[in-house]
């Protein structure tokens, strides 16, 4: 088809102008055949144009762009707005079919095309940039909490899984997957290693030896003073116990060394599944992530335990953002991250000597606490966030968001996480540096 449309145009205008046309059309749509003959995570990025045609050309074959079609069912993809047709890039009939996720459906080929080049694209960008041992996965349309839900009901039904052992992390988001996949949260305890709190392993292991119908949910990112959990030696745990092991990895993509330890649990041991946020890790809008698993037939388990169909929109927004970061712009990213910690822990560290406190020693590959010893935190915090300063989190001491009880120190949690400007880092740390001079 292609070659007979050049070959038109030579029809229509001098050859010497046809090729110079040829060659630019060649550059644009050389990526679009690419990505839908080897459906890879591409090296250099697609420009939004490239991507937007894409997106156009795979709806443009589902049923309800047919203007001759009788359409007299009732979900045929029909929208109210041209608007809405907009929104949804023209996927409207959504993904998957009544109880299995990532099932073609009949009246929507080119969604079915597009969630296929979704999925396999985010697993090869999930393997490439540090989880080579993940053998399958797919980009789901529910935020992380709601993805470990899934993942946890998915373990209910073909393990007998009935309750969760779940080493201490103070956020509602994991609890409330939990019991909406109708399991009992079994917390572990947390201990104490100089600022950082860490997983207790030895209450850990004691527990499991008393039970078999257990999973493990472990953190890899979270607020400091909490450090990741070992998930390498969680996974030998569960190897030896026989147990499922599932990883919430919400913000880890964007980390090597958070990557690389997951990769080594693998390798070690037991890993059933591992979720990973995409807007928290590819900057796209809230609503999606990315499971992956060593194991095939616990991908289809998994997307055989969606109830429905689904919304295309945040698989289409996480197919988006990839092929437009590519791999070498993602790795540029997270340079850029690297770099912006760096920066937050020079200028927080000034900080702290101004105001005679310290930087907490916790491992954490987007974060640093500073101590808020004799400071109302929680006000300091308030004010940050009305001099339009977002995303510090404020802690006084023993309250709820250590995950420990009795935690030494009020402190003050500051990110610089992918994305991130230095713009963000430098105008936020100089508002706090004013903050706590009118304080004192």
């Amino acid at each position: 088809m292609e070659d007979d449309i050049y070959r038109r145009l030579r029809d229509i205008i001098p050859e010497s102008m046809s090729r110079q046309g040829e060659i630019v059309l060649d550059s644009l749509l050389g990526p679009i055949k690419d990505i839908l003959n080897r459906r890879r995570f591409p090296d250099e990025a697609f420009t939004e144009s490239q991507v937007e045609m894409l997106f156009k050309l795979l709806s443009s074959m589902d049923s309800d762009k047919d203007s001759q079609a009788a359409r007299v069912g009732e979900r045929e993809g029909r929208t109210v707005s041209p608007l809405l047709d907009r929104l949804s890039t023209g996927f409207n009939h959504g993904i998957g079919r009544s109880g299995h996720l990532t099932a073609p459906q009949p009246k929507a080929v080119g969604a079915t095309q597009m969630q296929i080049i979704a999925n396999q694209v985010a697993l090869d960008a999930i393997k490439r940039l540090g989880l080579p041992n993940v053998r399958a996965g797919f980009v789901a349309p529910l935020s992380t909490g709601m993805s470990i839900g899934l993942v946890l009901s998915a373990l209910r039904r073909e393990n007998g899984v009935r309750k969760v052992l779940y080493p201490r992390i103070d956020h509602t988001s994991p609890k409330r997957g939990i019991a909406l996949a109708g399991l009992e949260e079994i917390m572990v305890g947390t201990i104490l290693e100089d600022d950082g709190v860490q997983a207790d392993l030895g209450m850990l292991e004691s527990m499991i030896s008393r039970k078999d119908d257990y999973a493990l949910l472990a953190t890899t990112t979270f607020f400091p003073p909490r450090e990741s959990d070992p998930v390498k030696e969680m996974a030998k745990i569960c190897q030896n116990h026989d147990i499922p092991f599932v990883i919430n990895n919400a913000y880890g993509v964007q980390s090597s060394e958070t990557m690389a330890s997951i990769s080594s649990a693998i390798d070690a041991g037991r890993v059933d599944a591992i979720v990973q946020s995409s807007d928290k890790n590819f900057m796209t809008p809230v609503g999606g992530s990315i499971i992956v698993t060593p194991d095939q037939k616990v991908s289809e388990m998994i997307a055989e335990t969606y109830a429905g169909r689904a919304t295309a929109a945040p698989v289409v927004q996480t197919l988006a953002a990839l092929l437009l970061l590519g791999r070498e712009g993602y790795e540029g990213y997270r340079e850029q991250q690297q770099a912006n910690l760096a920066i937050l822990y020079e200028r927080m560290t000034s900080i702290c000597d101004k105001f005679g406190q310290r930087l907490l020693s916790v491992d954490n590959p987007v974060a640093y606490a500073m101590t808020m010893d004799g400071l109302d935190c929680v006000e300091i915090g308030a004010r940050l966030y009305n001099r339009r300063v977002t995303g510090p989190r404020a802690v006084p001491k023993g309250d709820l968001g250590s995950c420990i009880d009795d935690y030494p120190h009020s402190y003050l949690v500051m990110n610089a996480a992918i994305g991130a400007r230095r713009n963000d880092v430098e105008t936020a740390t100089v508002k706090l540096n004013k903050e706590l001079s009118s304080y004192s």
